[in-house]
């Protein structure tokens, strides 16, 4: 019996060592689910919405799920200590799955602020990272129809729109990359917002840490063409008519890119082989699907291409060449921008039509 006992009391020992304190320090925290940084009187602003224990209230009412706090700082060290003044819990950012930086910010430069983010331990490396189209706070004020937790509702709708082709997505550790290399450009997402629901589709243009340009929603398309990065989706194609569209589901994409250098001068072959069904019925013929599918595509990748001779290489054309002709790359990257504008370029579709989707 002794010997049984001791083993029980080691056992009980051994869980109470291991685990947390349960209920008592998981109250104790305020878990923040979407950090947004903008600029502040003091230097920065930062909006924190956090998930809170749903109570139920008098008459069967429940308590909010989502708070967002505000605070002020000189520095997003100090913003964030400042937090600790308006909770009784402890903002723990160990939880961030989204980081909003607001448009003057990203135009002023978000280098001081990713410099406090690649500190923090605490903070994981694939969060999400956007920027605001409206104001941070009547964007975590959204309160979509079908629920009323901001954090989440966007979370949940990239989730839906990066599986659809239609909406860039990085991660903080693809912006640091992005960042730290010479010879490439960040691209963001950019949310905007109405009463109650979110606007996807347009993209925030980085040269170095500021923000330069927007990308309207086809060139966006064109962006994730030439990073082969359009797995499925639909397309409504204009059939020269603009009020004559024919609509297709994207089965399969894929987007080779070969960069060269002649003598200094840049040659950029760019092919998309794309597998479509069709959508919607039309009275065209095949080949004028195909036809006008082509141009379709071909036109994103060169709207896209000339927003990328004109802000920087968000393209990321330096950095393939680089890798492919090392000695190439140091020849030309000091007039990159000259070599980018003068360069040949190539550009391509091939199209599958390979039916008419399911008809009942």
């Amino acid at each position: 019996m002794k010997r049984t006992d001791l083993l029980i009391g080691l056992l009980v020992l051994s869980l109470l060592a291991s685990g947390c304190w349960g209920k008592r320090e998981m109250e104790s925290q305020a878990y923040i689910l979407v950090l947004g940084i903008d600029q502040g009187g003091k230097g920065y602003k930062i909006y924190a919405q956090v998930g809170t224990p749903i109570e139920t209230k008098g008459e069967g009412k429940e308590s909010e799920p989502i708070e967002t706090l505000t605070a002020d700082g000189r520095d997003l060290t100090e913003a964030i200590n400042s937090l600790f003044l308006r909770t009784t819990k402890s903002p723990n950012l160990s939880h961030l799955q989204m980081l909003i930086f607001s448009k003057e910010l990203a135009a002023g430069g978000i280098q001081p602020a990713l410099d406090f983010l690649r500190r923090n331990l605490s903070i994981r490396e694939n969060i999400r990272v956007v920027v605001a189209g409206t104001k941070i706070e009547d964007l975590l004020k959204t309160q979509e129809k079908l629920g009323n937790q901001p954090a989440l509702a966007i979370i949940n709708q990239f989730q839906v729109n990066t599986q659809r082709s239609v909406v860039v997505q990085t991660e903080l550790k693809d912006l640091l990359s992005h960042l730290l290399e010479p010879d490439r450009e960040a691209v963001l997402p950019l949310i905007g917002s109405s009463e109650d629901h979110f606007t996807l589709g347009e993209s925030a243009v980085f040269q170095g840490y500021k923000m330069v340009d927007t990308l309207a929603q086809p060139e966006t398309l064109g962006l994730l063409l030439w990073q082969d990065r359009v797995i499925n989706g639909s397309v409504t194609i204009p059939q020269g008519d603009p009020k004559k569209v024919a609509s297709f589901r994207v089965i399969s994409s894929k987007t080779k890119v070969k960069v060269s250098l002649k003598g200094d001068q840049l040659q950029v072959r760019a092919q998309v082989d794309a597998v479509l069904d069709l959508e919607e019925m039309v009275d065209q013929k095949a080949e004028e699907l195909e036809k006008y599918a082509k141009h379709y595509f071909v036109n994103r990748l060169y709207n896209t291409l000339q927003i990328a001779k004109d802000k920087g290489d968000f393209l990321d054309l330096g950095a393939v060449l680089r890798r492919q002709d090392q000695k190439g790359w140091q020849r030309v990257k000091d007039k990159w921008k000259e070599v980018l504008e003068q360069g040949e370029f190539d550009l391509r579709c091939r199209v599958e039509i390979r039916g008419q989707g399911p008809v009942r």
